[in-house]
């Protein structure tokens, strides 16, 4: 409702033709101008001893009390003589209103994150019960009940409805228990274009919507290379630390959307110093890590943080035999290699000096995760390990060792090659036995700050899971990771059912964009609609959204928080629902459209015969493309439904609401990036065709074709690019695309000059 605006002294300092003008004005608009309807005065009334989270839901309430009905409200002790209405948040252990109200209905008996949102009555007042089974899930009933009042959440905004009724007190009785109990969702990765680009400041944003949406648990993952941890062992420190595998991204008048990076040299995380020492570099990445624990908690959010056990910077490699470069990207770090013996001394100091110093550094993180390595190289001694677990644990009486490798080595819808399969076994089944014997021996944390914090066991062998929940302890958690694109879990759906796991529950990683893919938007919620009443038919705790681009990922985001509660809703339903909050029924109608053709370019590029890489953010990611003859099928048919969903994309921007145009003109500029690029490649495989049939002036012109192809479509990406890890798609694609394309048509025009007549680079 608009309210009169008030005038005071409206004429002073004007002449008298501006007074006139201005009274025939006021005069003109004043049948517009109406009393402002009385204010309902809203008590929100919080226990005296109640903890902080859920003095924090008072105050949020409070907030959006006055952003949607313009009511003044503040958190109080004691609901005021004056209230006409009551929230009363809480439950009886924490609030005695709550235990007052819930005398007539008593309150229900929920879990630790049960959500209560009911009506009741407190001192012959009308009262809203906002509460949970704990101060977490307080908090977020308070996000439930703003959901149902009209607000969506965005990863980077709220979105709050255009019209909004009168303010009334809901009449409701809901009671709200989780399908997943374990909704995570990542920090660290591991490339430019991902969280290790972003700031506290950008972390703290995305943390206050995961929270709205009822996430559980932010997974703080680094890398044995990366600057989140200093250790020391037997005279020796840490003394080397890089990010994204030690590329660099020099930030050059000429490159494209340079405007976006306002005066910095190179792009870098904002929060470490640029050129700094090991030890300024370190001790700012371990201040990161503590602020981004400490606000997640303050969000009522629990942090998982992963220790390199296994992987160690090079400096540590005389201390460990048999020490192998590792085979990730750039080799950055030494792991056990195929020869290191299982009881080797040297290795168990080595791991123990991390996790002691893991703990000390973090006590307050409530778990630690030891990994799997992505490429196992430890493997020799898998046989020598399968008899001693067997001993001790009875494996043999659930599997045999043969029909574990040969399932690995036949496993369903596998396209990564069957030794890579079988390594997996058997470096896990030696990395089972060393973090047995690691884990379980109470003198490895002895004397630490946190003796007894409960492990993660990371990304085990598939195969393995029918075993794992003889070997590992109560209160630890298993991670899984059977693949990195969810659609092909739907090939060997056994893969689901297979952890059967009491002991240890399950969390799987489910895949919202993958690195392999690279830079494209990438869409799955449709998979992941499949996936989960699997995963509910079986043991699975819960769920890991592992993505990288938050700013494309509002709807599946979305979907994953709204399927974790409810098992009958769609990711249409979510969809149509968030986009018309955005932008309008019309405009959401469409951008759902363009979605869809995003979700099947993503499933395209996935279920290509060769598996795709086509943006995989590695210094050969666009010229690994010049290669002759004909752009592979998949690439044509990836490009046209980007380029169907770019046409839904600019016809949801001419039906958008004017508040809501900004959020499909983001996905006209990621769509025209992702037609761009696409089309680009396939202009590559034109012009190394040209070169290969020696016509080398059309080799070149077809590079300039491919150039100006990406040129355009990386500043239209840089126009629209939302979060950091954009920002380090813009920086790649110059390094890698911008440059890389440059550097071989300059190579074209020195070894064959009659080729280089034409044309030049078009200009930034």
């Amino acid at each position: 409702m608009k309210s009169c605006r008030r005038w005071r002294y409206p004429f002073f300092g004007m002449g008298p033709a501006a007074i006139g003008l201005a009274l025939l004005l006021l005069l003109g608009s004043w049948p517009a101008c109406r009393p402002a309807r009385e204010q309902v005065r809203v008590g929100v009334v919080v226990g005296s001893a109640a903890p902080e989270l859920e003095r924090f839901a008072a105050r949020e309430l409070c907030s959006y009390l006055a952003k949607l009905y313009g009511i003044q409200a503040y958190p109080e002790r004691h609901p005021s003589a004056s209230a006409q209405a009551l929230f009363l948040i809480g439950n009886p252990q924490t609030n005695a209103a709550v235990k007052k109200a819930a005398r007539q209905q008593p309150f229900p008996e929920v879990t630790d994150q049960g959500i209560v949102l009911r009506r009741s009555e407190l001192a012959g007042r009308p009262a809203l019960i906002v509460g949970g089974g704990s101060p977490r899930s307080t908090l977020w009933a308070v996000y439930e009940l703003v959901e149902r009042w009209g607000v969506r959440y965005l990863t980077d905004r709220d979105v709050l409805p255009e019209s909004r009724d009168d303010f009334e007190l809901p009449d409701l009785d809901v009671v709200m228990e989780p399908v997943f109990r374990i909704r995570g969702h990542p920090t660290f990765q591991d490339f430019a274009a991902s969280g290790e680009a972003w700031g506290v400041a950008d972390f703290r944003v995305l943390i206050d919507q995961l929270a709205k949406m009822k996430f559980t648990r932010m997974n703080v993952y680094a890398y044995g290379w990366q600057p989140y941890l200093h250790w020391e062992h037997r005279g020796i420190k840490r003394s080397s630390a890089s990010l994204w595998y030690g590329y660099r991204y020099p930030i050059t008048p000429d490159m494209w959307g340079r405007e976006r990076f306002e005066d910095a040299v190179e792009f870098w995380n904002p929060d470490l110093p640029l050129g700094g020492s090991y030890e300024e570099t370190i001790a700012a990445g371990e201040r990161q890590v503590h602020s981004l624990i400490e606000h997640a908690h303050r969000r009522g959010m629990d942090c998982d943080l992963s220790v390199p056990t296994t992987d160690f910077t090079p400096e540590f490699a005389p201390l460990l035999k048999g020490a192998e470069k590792s085979s990730i990207q750039t080799g950055l770090t030494v792991v056990p290699g195929a020869t290191t013996s299982l009881d080797d001394p040297q290795l168990y100091e080595l791991a123990t000096a991390v996790l002691r110093h893991a703990v000390d550094t973090y006590p307050e993180v409530d778990y630690l995760t030891v990994w799997m390595p992505e490429f196992r190289q430890w493997t020799d001694e898998y046989e020598r390990a399968w008899k001693a677990l067997d001993e001790k644990y009875g494996i043999g009486q659930v599997l045999s060792l043969p029909d574990l490798l040969s399932a690995a080595a036949n496993r369903k819808g596998w396209n990564r090659g069957v030794d890579r399969a079988v390594n997996m076994v058997k470096g896990d089944i030696a990395a089972l036995y060393f973090y047995d014997r690691l884990l379980r021996d109470p003198k490895v944390l002895e004397g630490t700050l946190r003796p007894g914090i409960p492990f993660v066991y990371g990304e085990p062998a598939e195969e393995l899971y029918p075993i794992l929940d003889r070997i590992l302890p109560g209160g630890w958690q298993i991670s899984a990771h059977p693949e990195n694109n969810p659609v092909l879990l739907l090939s060997r759906p056994q893969v689901l059912t297979a952890l059967a796991s009491q002991q240890a529950p399950g969390i799987l990683h489910m895949t919202i964009d993958d690195d392999v893919l690279g830079l494209v938007p990438q869409l799955t919620p449709n998979t992941l609609h499949e996936i989960f009443p699997l995963m509910r038919r079986s043991t699975w705790a819960g769920f890991i959204a592992r993505e990288r681009f938050p700013g494309d990922h509002d709807w599946p985001l979305a979907y994953m928080a709204r399927a974790a509660w409810d098992a009958e809703i769609t990711p249409d339903a979510v969809g149509r629902d968030l986009l018309t909050a955005v932008c309008g029924a019309a405009c959401g109608e469409s951008l759902l459209e363009a979605f869809h053709q995003v979700e099947a370019a993503t499933l395209t590029m996935v279920l290509a015969p060769s598996r795709s890489a086509i943006a995989f953010p590695v210094p050969r990611m666009l010229m690994k493309y010049w290669t002759p003859g004909p752009a592979p099928e998949y690439m044509g048919k990836a490009r046209r439904e980007y380029e169907s969903a770019l046409e839904a994309a600019r016809r949801a921007r001419d039906e958008a609401t004017p508040g809501g145009r900004w959020y499909p003109d983001f996905w006209v500029g990621r769509l025209e990036f992702a037609a761009g690029y696409v089309e680009a490649v396939e202009t590559l495989h034109d012009a190394a065709t040209a070169e290969a049939d020696g016509r080398f002036a059309d080799a070149l012109e077809q590079a300039r074709k491919a150039l100006e192809t990406l040129r355009h479509a990386t500043l239209s990406y840089a126009r629209v690019a939302r979060t950091p890890t954009d920002l380090g798609a813009i920086a790649i694609l110059n390094e890698y695309g911008h440059r890389a394309l440059k550097a071989k048509m300059a190579e074209l025009s020195k070894s064959h000059p009659a080729g280089s007549t034409e044309g030049r680079e078009p200009s930034p």
